[in-house]
């Protein structure tokens, strides 16, 4: 889809160099990708709660042998 809008310079810059994005394109599509991504992650802790988990890194080790 092509559309025009009206994104900050600067912000686009400066998201461009610390993400490596090669184009704008493909920045706002990362952008777009993360806001997503949150959105259903925060939907799913909404739905079904935090899931706390006491077990140390020795303990994950140990079930895995």
């Amino acid at each position: 889809m092509k559309i025009t809008t009206y994104i900050d310079e600067d912000l686009l810059k400066k998201t461009m160099r610390a993400t490596q994005a090669k184009t704008k394109r493909e920045v706002i599509e990362r952008g777009l990708r993360n806001i997503l991504q949150e959105t259903k992650h925060r939907d799913f802790v909404r739905r079904f709660g935090n899931l706390h988990v006491s077990w140390t890194h020795d303990d994950l080790m140990r079930s895995r042998e």
